[in-house]
């Protein structure tokens, strides 16, 4: 392991993310055996104009580039330098991915292993407040000149290197971070790997943290550790600066993907996280509606914008109110064109729906039709109960439950299947409150309108359950 040689390498480039981002300065210093071997350096052409930004930081503009080469131009000397070399970088993900992007545009491979100085240096020097280059020099007495140039850079981070191998002689920390085969090879560099082998592969939501604990962003997951190893591989300029600024993520189990939806959107409503894209409101929804026709027939109506006396359902996307609307007039021998899937024909002819009822060709009365209309209010009406709806739990011994308060969300709770009731309403015992928003509204529509085995407890404050466990209770009452 002594005789391999490290390729040392800092890049300047025209941005701070990775997509589109273009190299405008390049060194490389080679070291085996703790000896600096050979050194590369390159002004480069980017193609595009430097931000003022970035000038202002590195010192590099458009004139000092002007008769620099480009990257094509340079590749095969950064190929040579580089090659039978671990690629060594602070914070290398970075680095290392812009060049092999630089390789990509010319249509080359660039294939290196790597290894970090931030993670090495975590190993080796623990309890640091800082990781960055600047802090570990200041901090271990490592002269750093000329700072945010490639030049200057390298040199410091080559002999942060060799204290980090005075530290480890034998190589074995170097070893086992070259030899990590999982995701942690693509972990933030300010982020534990013990704490990534502790993430669940359960469902919940999960929080990127800053270093004061303050959500950076929240999702949902059905496989929490599998969704945030898939952030850790993501290339994206937004991607990479989360990970940059990570340094802990904490979850939330939740058993079930339907609590985890509401979960996600409550908890982005309460913190407003910084990379979490602004949840769209919801549009004005699809209200279904009934009135009587000229024939005295009640008929369905379907509106987005009018204010209509009776409103018997919303519905957030037109497709799950037709979907919807179709299950209705089947299950209820209705009339498609008295139930707002057909307009301007005299008699039905849907596509799907064969035969109607026969309303529409006066087959049966007014009085008859309406009957079975009301059996389908019946049936609406049921959407606006107090209810519960029951999922999985967190564990094969519970179950969860979202409450819901005359057809509103109003919170959640999980309840152990040995836990005995004497009444319904003994459930509040367990219930988190929580408050109702358009989002949540949406979410729980959706659900209610396309989910095909729901399990949903009607409460009736007036009826006794007498002492029953969770599971009779949930297995008693279910309809």
């Amino acid at each position: 392991m002594k005789d391999v040689k490290f390729a040392i390498t800092d890049i300047e480039t025209t941005g701070s993310g990775i997509k589109g981002n273009k190299i405008t300065e390049i060194c490389v210093m080679v070291v085996q055996n703790g000896e600096v071997i050979d050194k590369y350096s390159s002004l480069v052409n980017p193609s595009q104009s430097i931000p003022l930004y970035i000038e202002s930081l590195t010192g590099i503009n458009d004139e000092m580039v002007g008769d620099a080469p480009q990257f094509s131009e340079i590749a095969g000397d950064v190929e040579k330098i580089t090659e039978d070399c671990v690629f060594v970088a602070h914070n290398v993900n970075f680095d290392y991915n812009i060049i092999r992007s630089e390789f990509a545009a010319i249509g080359k491979e660039f294939k290196r292993k790597r290894l970090c100085t931030v993670r090495l240096t975590k190993n080796l020097i623990p309890g640091l407040f800082s990781y960055s280059l600047g802090n570990i020099c200041t901090s271990i007495n490592i002269p750093h000149y000329d700072r945010h140039r490639a030049g200057g850079d390298t040199e410091a981070t080559v002999n942060l290197f060799q204290r980090c191998l005075s530290l480890d002689p034998e190589y074995e920390v170097i070893t086992k971070l070259l030899n990590q085969r999982t995701a942690a090879s693509y972990l933030p560099p300010n982020f534990k790997r013990s704490d990534f082998e502790k993430l669940p592969q359960s469902t919940g939501v999960y929080f990127f943290k800053d270093k004061d604990g303050i959500p950076l962003y929240i999702g949902k997951a059905k496989n929490i550790k599998s969704r945030i190893k898939s952030h850790f591989q993501e290339r994206s300029n937004r991607k990479y600066k989360l990970m940059q600024a990570t340094y802990s993520i904490d979850y939330e189990l939740t058993g079930n993907e339907l609590l985890a939806l509401l979960r996600e959107s409550e908890l982005i409503l309460k913190y407003y996280p910084k990379f979490n894209k602004a949840q769209k409101k919801p549009g004005r929804p699809y209200t279904l509606t009934s009135y009587h026709n000229q024939k005295g027939i009640e008929q369905f109506a379907l509106h987005k914008n009018k204010i209509a006396p009776v409103t018997w359902m919303k519905f957030y996307t037109r497709d799950e109110a037709i979907k919807f609307l179709e299950f209705l007039c089947e299950e209820f021998k209705l009339c498609p064109k008295y139930c707002a899937l057909q307009s301007g024909v005299k008699y039905c002819d849907h596509y799907k729906i064969t035969p109607c009822s026969g309303a529409c060709k006066n087959e049966i009365d007014a009085e008859e039709y309406n009957i079975r209309v009301s059996k389908a209010i019946e049936y609406l009406e049921k959407f606006e109960d107090s209810c519960l709806l029951v999922e999985k739990g967190r564990t094969a011994k519970e179950k969860s439950f979202i409450y819901l308060n005359q057809g509103r969300y109003a919170g959640y709770g999980f309840i152990d299947n040995s836990q005995e009731f004497n009444h319904s309403e003994e459930f509040k015992n367990f219930l988190i409150p929580q408050k109702n928003s358009s989002y949540t509204d949406r979410i729980l529509s959706r659900y209610l309108n396309t989910k095909k085995e729901l399990i949903k407890i009607p409460l009736d404050t007036s009826r006794e359950a007498g002492t029953k466990s969770t599971e009779s209770f949930f297995g008693g009452l279910i309809q």
